[in-house]
């Protein structure tokens, strides 16, 4: 079969007459977010209306949703009825829709596509004449951390961009856009004794407020709530909105028992953390595997700044090699090349020939060729850079999964998705299958960090054997020792052939006769009730016990400093037992590595971790892993299940995921929505099941700008509110080279202003810092206008609606004029290109002269990015000392970026400088003097 990349989007509710596609008209997209710490609860309310006359029999909307989360809710207002959706499994809910249709009965349908665990569809049946639809959809997922801000990213897809391969044969592409655009509102609370140090958006234009909600009717500021809202039109709808929330602690490792509310004697815990811990670097052979298909055209320049940051900070002692694909593949060299002066002066001129020239995106043969082509004898890491957007996704993770489990876990495939329709469900599950992890650029955000902390965690040594141990007190005793309980130890299932120790008494049989005149003929015989609904498609397989623990994932990921690892356990019924702690302990060739976290219970009963351990589970056994892979009969321990009912074990793993996704009423491959009016007659409510309540206002984007002056120096603006003291800008940062962001004031009122005033005393000293450098912006009245430029001096602004734009015409329609000169100061100039300015560019370019065994010689050019005078007299050792102590004394805020060329630096100096400490303390003792 040929593949080729569809250039439609999938989108717009559609149904057809006769041959014709159409859609209903798309009246309102609202999002609304509540992130609660490291998780996030999303309600997308969408609302079609039917303008024609006729009743449409059934229609189809397909739309995106963020890799691995659960769909938890599902509810249909169409005319005057409200449909609550219920899991079924796949084939029963869909039997039941289409005889709800049938019957013409309104109904509705959500379905996870099997190509692909981020594409989502909703069907509708039976729309009435000039009617309106009301679909709400609520999901709940993790969090991940974001490298370059140290905080908590959350990203909502607003389109599925064109995919390389063949369309699902359910879907169909259309060059039809929709109309009416998307309003976005965030929440966002962290516990208290924590707070907020701000929101930004590299992504979107956004208003923030600071110490509140948008549903909180509290006067008091509360520094651990903050909310931004955003309106968009339908243009703006081509890129994932993303939002990074910046909080005090957000990687502290916690460990949280909850309740389920409905289900008796159900409990489930969460353990998360960023860990931060430090190993000595291996040396393993680094392989970059660089998407250059047409797709690409837009994101070349991001994957080779990319690259060059990877290669520029490689440490002497690895192998490496640049494998470029498309709809073929080349490598740089046959096999891969010691890191060397001339090898990484060959590999950075290659990279700068990089355009998308390779065709099509053959994601599957380029890893291949790739792993096939490495050396066995050392470990290996592979670095995916794509965008993602191909559909054939299932084939490539288990072929990843596998050559994993082969390799003895020495192989390790890292994901950096680039690009604004990034195919999160791509990048998120080649990572998991390959025992990595996955990041996200955008285009125009800064990825610096989110390199350095890529290739960090490919250089960390391979940790193994992770295990989880759950730490009871022991009632029994006054000492209260503890009791541990290893989760591993309860894989060990009971088989229905197990469960009667002694065989039935076998009953005589009724002889069947070789001609009977009342049998059928074959295809004749009666078919089931198409009324049940409930029959058990699985009932022919052998029934299995359930674990006393569920862990998911089962085989716990190799821990990464400071990328997040989540970890679940769903408990039986049958353990009533409180936890006292959780230990996670793992190996490797430094030691044993070990943490010890307490158990926090939740007084109040909750879905919210039960719900994101059910859809960890589900999304485990849909890549062909999870706990039932590694499960064993109790009279057979020597086999797997797997290997015991080879036939039919596909089928088991199936079983449980809709086992999984009926118990916790969560979405998934094999499980699905139905919406009919027969569900209202087994308890459902008025209301939608677990859906989030609209808040009360959705904020706009009107700034009430007074009065805005432009000059040769800038452009500066008089805000409708009380000046304050004078204090340092917390200006949201800027997010990329083009992207500044521009505080405007709304109009406060007097308690408002009072609140402000409140809530900027208690704010944290440098809570946040301007960096445009390509735009001025300073309130009037504002006395201090030195400091580098696009540094923003005035008051502070909590409590304040912050606007900011990434370049001209990014405002929605009514706001254009009224703000378009803020969008012309961010501009980029338009002059004669100068040396760097700000503190990244000087960063990059003190990078780009450094040696690759770590040195740096006099020259004048380093001499004017140091801003210092260097003699060219002076040694390489002294220069090279003086450049390590500018970074680190000078550039504090760019340690992200330069810390692997710092390292590589000061053992350059090491192998140089004779003799003891003191010989290097007074060396440094010099060049910082001279600084």
């Amino acid at each position: 079969m040929s593949y080729r990349r569809s250039e439609s989007y999938l989108c717009g509710c559609g149904y057809f007459v006769g041959p014709t596609k159409h859609y209903l008209t798309r009246v309102r997209l609202d999002a609304h977010t509540t992130i609660l710490s490291s998780t996030s609860r999303t309600t997308l309310k969408q609302i079609f209306s039917n303008p024609s006359p006729d009743e449409i029999k059934e229609c189809l909307y397909t739309f995106p949703l963020f890799d691995g989360v659960s769909v938890v809710a599902f509810a249909c207002h169409i005319g005057p009825r409200l449909l609550r959706g219920v899991v079924k499994e796949r084939s029963q809910a869909k039997a039941t829709f289409d005889r709800a249709v049938s019957r013409g009965e309104t109904a509705g349908y959500l379905e996870q596509l099997p190509e692909a665990s981020d594409v989502f569809s909703t069907r509708l049946g039976n729309i009435p004449a000039n009617g309106e639809v009301h679909v709400d959809i609520t999901y709940v997922g993790e969090l991940k951390h974001d490298a370059e801000a140290d905080g908590i990213r959350f990203t909502l897809p607003t389109r599925i961009a064109p995919r390389y391969g063949a369309i699902p044969s359910n879907l169909s592409s259309s060059n039809v856009r929709e109309d009416g655009g998307i309003k976005i509102t965030v929440d966002a609370s962290v516990a208290e004794g924590s707070f907020i140090r701000g929101i930004q958006s590299p992504s979107h234009p956004i208003a923030v407020t600071m110490g509140s909600t948008s549903a909180s009717e509290d006067v008091e500021v509360a520094m651990h709530k903050a909310s931004a809202t955003l309106s968009l039109g339908s243009t703006e709808l081509d890129k994932d909105f993303v939002l990074i929330v910046l909080n005090k602690d957000s990687g502290t490792p916690k460990a949280i028992l909850e309740s389920h509310p409905t289900i008796p004697n159900q409990r489930a815990l969460m353990l998360t953390l960023v860990p931060r811990f430090s190993l000595p670097p291996s040396h393993p052979d680094i392989v970059f595997v660089a998407d250059r298909s047409g797709s690409m055209a837009h994101n070349i320049p991001t994957l080779v700044a990319a690259l060059k940051v990877f290669l520029k900070s490689l440490p002497v002692g690895v192998t490496f090699n640049i494998c470029s694909f498309g709809s073929s593949r080349s490598f740089l060299w046959p096999k891969s090349k010691a890191y060397s002066r001339e090898s990484l002066k060959e590999a950075l001129d290659h990279v700068q020939t990089f355009s998308a020239n390779y065709g099509g995106t053959e994601t599957f043969a380029a890893l291949k060729a790739t792993i096939e082509n490495r050396y066995t004898g050392v470990p290996c890491e592979v670095m995916l850079l794509t965008d993602g957007d191909i559909w054939s996704q299932e084939s490539l993770f288990s072929y990843v999964n596998e050559e994993v489990k082969k390799s003895r876990f020495s192989l390790r495939v890292f994901a950096l998705g680039i690009g604004d329709g990034v195919s999160h469900a791509l990048i998120e599950g080649v990572a998991r299958a390959g025992n990595g992890f996955a990041q996200t650029v955008n285009i125009g955000e800064k990825l610096d960090s989110k390199v350095i902390r890529m290739l960090k965690g490919a250089l960390s040594p391979h940790t193994t054997d992770y295990s989880l141990e759950v730490n009871y007190r022991n009632e029994e005793t006054d000492e209260g020792f503890e009791i541990v309980e290893k989760v591993t130890d309860a894989l060990k299932v009971m088989l229905s052939e197990e469960k009667s120790p002694q065989k039935p008494e076998a009953k005589e049989s009724k002889t069947v006769s070789f001609f009977d005149y009342i049998s059928k003929l074959a295809g004749q015989e009666k078919a089931p009730s198409a009324d049940n609904d409930n029959a058990d498609p699985f009932a022919h397989l052998p029934a299995i016990s359930i674990p006393k623990f569920i862990q998911t994932p089962q085989d716990i990921p190799p821990l990464y400093p400071f990328s997040r690892t989540s970890v679940y356990l769903l408990y039986s019924s049958d353990i009533q037992k409180t936890p006292m702690s959780v230990t996670l302990r793992a190996k490797s060739d430094h030691g044993p590595l070990e943490l010890e976290i307490p158990v926090e219970v939740l007084s109040t009963p909750g879905e919210t971790i039960h719900q994101l351990a059910a859809r960890k589970a589900i999304l485990e056994l849909e890549e062909h892993r999870g706990w039932i892979y590694e499960a064993k009969g109790t009279d057979d321990t020597e086999n797997l299940l797997k290997d015991r009912y080879p036939s039919r074990f596909d089928e088991m793993v199936q079983r449980e995921a809709v086992r999984i996704g009926v118990r916790f009423q969560v979405g998934g491959k094999w499980s699905s929505f139905v919406a009919v009016l027969a569900n209202d007659q087994v308890g459902a409510t008025d209301e939608p099941n677990n859906t989030q309540a609209s808040p009360r206002t959705m904020l706009d984007f009107e700034a009430d700008v007074d009065k805005c002056e432009s000059n040769e120096d800038g452009i500066f603006c008089a805000f409708d509110a009380e000046p304050f003291p004078r204090s340092e800008s917390i200006t949201p940062p800027a997010q990329g080279a083009d992207f500044c962001s521009t505080p405007v004031t709304r109009s406060a009122s007097t308690r408002s202003r009072e609140v402000a005033y409140k809530y900027a005393a208690m704010l944290p000293h440098g809570t946040w810092a301007s960096s445009c450098p390509d735009a001025r912006f300073t309130a009037v009245g504002s006395t201090d206008r030195k400091g580098d430029r696009g540094s923003v001096r005035g008051a502070p602004r909590a409590l304040s609606s912050f606007i900011s734009d990434r370049s001209r015409g990014a405002w929605a329609d009514e706001d254009e004029d009224e703000l378009s000169g803020f969008a012309e100061t961010a501009a980029p100039p338009t002059g004669p290109p100068t040396g760097p300015k700000t503190d990244n560019e000087k960063v990059h370019a003190v990078i780009e002269m450094q040696d690759f065994e770590g040195w740096w010689e006099p020259s004048e050019a380093l001499a004017a990015v140091l801003d210092v005078g260097i003699e060219g007299s002076r040694s390489k050792e002294w220069v090279t000392m003086l450049v390590v102590k500018w970074l680190e004394v000078k550039m504090k805020g760019e340690g992200e970026v330069w810390e692997l060329v710092v390292e590589k630096a000061r053992a350059w100096l090491e192998g140089q400088v004779t003799g003891d400490d003191a010989e290097m303390k007074k060396l440094e003792e010099e060049v910082v003097g001279y600084l």
